[in-house]
């Protein structure tokens, strides 16, 4: 056998040493992808939470109104703009935003200073999800008086998160 060879052979772990090696570290590679999946789902986990438990939300702070053409001729009338969230009774991040986010009277607060608030049934929306290309649940669009999107969020919201965002588009008529 050739001297590199030999030497190379030398410098490599034996089979059963990374077996040990790796044996010690499977477990805690597993931990780590767990939690990092289970952090990134947390919304989803919640809400089936929430869900298998019977758990109700609590009452929304919002005031939310279910029809866009009124809400549309209220945003005018008020110079605010319109929020309309998607939502949907089976969604586990809607259900988390709905016991998390919307009972939330900081939110409540925001959105009743700027907006109009519309809370439209993904299920049963009469081809709104169409008409502003949503896709997935839960999302967030906030409208000018006349309906066009002037920012949109797909996905979960959390309390901060939405605040944050409910800030950065407020209209003309927000304090």
């Amino acid at each position: 056998m050739p001297a590199s060879k030999s030497r190379l052979k030398a410098e490599l772990p034996k089979t059963g040493a990374l077996r040990k090696v790796w044996g010690y570290r499977e477990p805690v590679l597993w931990a780590a992808v767990t939690v990092l999946v289970a952090t990134g789902q947390w919304p989803t986990v919640k809400g089936w939470y929430y869900r298998a438990t019977g758990t109700a939300a609590p009452t929304s702070a919002v005031a939310w109104r279910s029809d866009l053409g009124g809400a549309l001729v209220e945003a005018r009338s008020t110079h605010k703009r319109v929020l309309v969230a998607f939502s949907a009774s089976w969604c586990p991040p809607c259900i988390a935003m709905k016991h998390d986010v919307w009972p939330d009277p900081d939110v409540a607060r925001a959105i009743d200073a700027g907006y109009v608030p519309l809370m439209v049934d993904a299920d049963q929306d009469n081809g709104l999800s169409a008409r502003y290309q949503v896709e997935g649940i839960p999302a967030v669009l906030v409208l000018d008086a006349d309906g066009r999107v002037v920012k949109r969020n797909d996905g979960f919201l959390p309390r901060d998160g939405m605040l944050t965002f409910l800030a950065s588009t407020a209209g003309p008529g927000a304090n």
